[in-house]
């Protein structure tokens, strides 16, 4: 299953790429964005939870439809190996940033809505899960580096699908690098 989503990721950012290009020849593309994050999460539900994810959470990879609207698809990949068993965790989920100040990489809030999914694969009998989640979230972004490079920090919340539903409280921090 991991490996099957790992091919479809390789993919869809390969496809993206020509299209990506294509817009910066138009001269309606812009800078790609590149990033990660480390962050901290908190389970709502019970038992409560809290995840903390330090110095990266995820990498994600942003294309720029217009000065204000933003695709951008986020990966997280987690592996354990130990004592004959292993642990592997996933996420891939695809946002959509809204920028109204219509500033790529400038100073300004976003609001970023985002659906995914999420797994967990365990050896040794465990067994394996997985679920979709969606939610929002709003932030900053604070350019420095000839606007090279931004901070970025969020607040978001999101709610899980399977299982009667969870909800989760997070909080990340980031650096972006922007392609000309």
């Amino acid at each position: 299953m991991i490996r099957k989503l790992a091919v479809l990721g390789v993919i869809a950012f390969a496809l993206s790429a020509p299209t990506a290009n294509a817009q910066r020849e138009r001269g309606t593309g812009g800078p790609v964005e590149l990033g990660i994050d480390g962050g901290v999460a908190f389970g709502l539900d019970n038992p409560n939870t809290t995840i903390v994810s330090l110095p990266v959470q995820d990498f994600r990879l942003g294309y720029f439809i217009d000065n204000k609207v933003e695709l951008e698809p986020r990966l997280s990949l987690n592996s354990i190996h130990g004592g004959g068993a292993s642990l592997t965790t996933y996420a891939l989920e695809l946002g959509v940033l809204f920028l109204p100040s219509g500033d790529r990489v400038g100073r300004g809030f976003y609001l970023r809505p985002f659906l995914g999914v999420i797994g967990v694969s365990v050896s040794g009998g465990g067994g394996s899960n997985n679920s979709g989640y969606g939610g929002a979230g709003v932030g900053i972004k604070i350019p420095f580096a000839d606007h090279r490079l931004a901070t970025r920090m969020e607040a978001n919340y999101s709610h899980g699908f399977s299982n009667g539903g969870s909800n989760q409280i997070g909080l990340t921090l980031g650096l972006s690098f922007f392609t000309r």
